[in-house]
């Protein structure tokens, strides 16, 4: 499945960084991403772009300011940053 995709992305003449091992390869978005596909989009169709855009500002919103995560002690990233200040 991700072939396809790859190809289309390499067919536009773009580079795809996130599956991209270098130096631009970030772990955390890769994690970021994981978690935004299983918990939001995986099996959803949305009706319209500006339905997802809507869905993704909740989700960003959720996953900075509520969303525990265990890498940081089971703090959000908001919640952690502001304990470390």
């Amino acid at each position: 499945m991700a072939a396809p995709f790859q190809a289309c992305v390499k067919g536009l003449g773009l580079m795809q960084s996130a599956s991209t091992r270098g130096p631009e390869y970030n772990a955390h978005m890769e994690s970021f991403f994981h978690s935004l596909k299983a918990e939001l989009t995986r099996g959803v169709h949305f009706r319209s772009a500006r339905e997802l855009r809507g869905q993704l500002r909740g989700y960003i919103r959720y996953y900075n300011l509520v969303r525990m995560h265990s890498a940081l002690e089971y703090h959000s990233p908001l919640a952690f940053e502001r304990q470390a200040a």
